[in-house]
């Protein structure tokens, strides 16, 4: 198993992906929680799921609940909640995490939905060490 990084979530950054066509869209931008450690990771999300992000990052209230809002209580409802979400690895240039819930149980999830989860619950995230500071196929080049 890779060896995890603590991260901290440092917001929703617009980009230009590497790809064909290098369209314009949002990233997930993460950067290594350690002060002596720089390295950033970014992820190619979509407008919904930055936008999510973006409103979970700051705070913001809805007088309805939103989706992570909702799952975060369907979690609770069934007596359990987020412990962790990891971002595991990188195939292909598609990103793969997994959440990792209290009593145990894990599950595989889109980094996107991952880490909007735990914007919502305050849960650690961590990255595996071999993404931290490489470009993935879709992303921006670090600012």
């Amino acid at each position: 198993m890779a060896e995890m990084v603590p991260v901290i979530i440092t917001g929703v950054v617009r980009g230009v992906n590497d790809g064909p066509g290098r369209q314009e869209r949002f990233f997930i931008e993460l950067a290594a929680a350690a002060e002596d450690d720089e390295r950033r990771l970014r992820i190619g999300v979509g407008d919904a799921e930055a936008a999510a992000l973006a409103f979970g990052l700051q705070g913001q209230e809805f007088p309805r609940p939103m989706t992570y809002q909702f799952m975060t209580s369907l979690l609770a409802a069934a007596g359990s909640g987020v412990r962790s979400v990891r971002v595991t690895g990188m195939t292909d240039g598609v990103f793969y995490a997994q959440v990792m819930l209290r009593g145990g149980a894990m599950v595989d999830a889109r980094p996107s939905d991952a880490i909007n989860l735990a914007a919502v619950t305050g849960a650690p995230v961590y990255v595996a060490d071999e993404l931290l500071g490489v470009p993935a196929s879709s992303a921006p080049p670090a600012p």
